[in-house]
């Protein structure tokens, strides 16, 4: 289900949002680890080593995603535990990933 939900990502979403490529990458990875219900919880670690970046290119990636509106901040990370984000409604619709959405 997730490679067809990046492919459609990749067909119009991503370019309407205008994102840069590490941004989209990022994007892509978060929709790969999102549950059912469009939140996904991946490390910034887990992330960089996923996707050959370095941990700072993660991190200003995750808050451009979050200006565009393309995600946001579904519970904030405490200590030892990363934060949750939640694939957009629109995004999710968008790419038939989510089934519901809050």
């Amino acid at each position: 289900m997730a490679r067809n939900a990046s492919r459609r990502l990749l067909r119009g979403g991503i370019a309407e949002l205008g994102l840069g490529a590490h941004d989209a990458l990022v994007l892509l990875a978060l929709v790969d680890y999102a549950d059912t219900s469009g939140v996904a919880w991946p490390s910034q670690y887990t992330l960089a080593r996923d996707l050959g970046l370095a941990r700072s290119t993660v991190q200003g990636a995750l808050g451009r995603l979050v200006a565009a509106g393309a995600v946001v901040e579904h519970e904030p990370g405490r200590q030892g535990r990363s934060t949750r984000y939640r694939v957009v409604a629109q995004l999710a619709r968008q790419t038939g990933q989510l089934r519901a959405v809050n």
